[in-house]
């Protein structure tokens, strides 16, 4: 009787890992999913890179960037980087022209402490194309507006870290390009731009500046 009653106590053990593991299985599955889920998104709704290539002179006037999505950064405490920098290869406030990844609507638009002057494109499919540090916006921009992808959103600049607006001057010229989307609760994600910048490069505008 007690070797049944300890047989039992085991196989209903092992009967709960089986079940544990599948779970784990399947929400794992559900995860990347989702993350396929993330990426069909950015990929259906990014059409241009956001630096346009320059008409004059497409070699001295040219744009880098690298991965450094979650490098340490001090200011205002230690965080994480949540986006990618394509810096200018002119260290010139309002040269470079930046325009919309996507077609969206204006979702966000100001001044923020880290951000300096900022833009948030929300897509079609729900992504969040954030733009900052600009010198200054396009003069047709405006909350709650409709744009296309490839419209002028306004001009790299080095905007930010300071409460105070307008500040300028703690960094160099260049775009800090963020991609958020919501999860199912409502809490926004950060996701890598890195490797959809890199997929844009080839798509790039030409636009006349000097």
């Amino acid at each position: 009787m007690e070797l049944r009653k300890y047989l039992s106590y085991v196989l209903l053990f092992l009967f709960f890992v089986l079940i544990d593991a599948w779970m784990i299985a399947y929400f794992e599955g559900y995860g990347q999913r989702k993350i396929e889920d993330v990426l069909d998104a950015v990929r259906q709704d990014a059409v241009y890179f956001p630096i346009p290539e320059s008409t004059y002179d497409t070699k001295g006037y040219q744009v880098t960037f690298g991965d450094s999505w979650m490098d340490s950064r001090n200011f205002g405490g230690e965080r994480a980087h949540e986006g990618c920098d394509i810096m200018a290869g002119v260290d010139r406030r309002g040269h470079y022209p930046v325009v919309s990844i996507s077609d969206g609507y204006v979702e966000k638009l100001g001044w923020l402490k880290l951000g300096g002057y900022r833009i948030g494109i929300r897509s079609v499919h729900g992504v969040y194309f954030y733009y900052a540090h600009l010198s200054d916006y396009s003069p047709d921009i405006h909350i709650g507006d409709e744009v296309q992808a490839g419209e002028l959103l306004g001009f790299m600049g080095d905007t930010g870290y300071s409460e105070v607006e307008g500040t300028t001057g703690y960094f160099p010229v260049h775009l800090h390009v963020g991609i958020y989307l919501n999860e199912e609760d409502g809490t926004e994600k950060s996701y890598n731009p890195y490797p959809f910048l890199k997929e844009l490069e080839s798509k790039k505008l030409k636009f006349c500046f000097e």
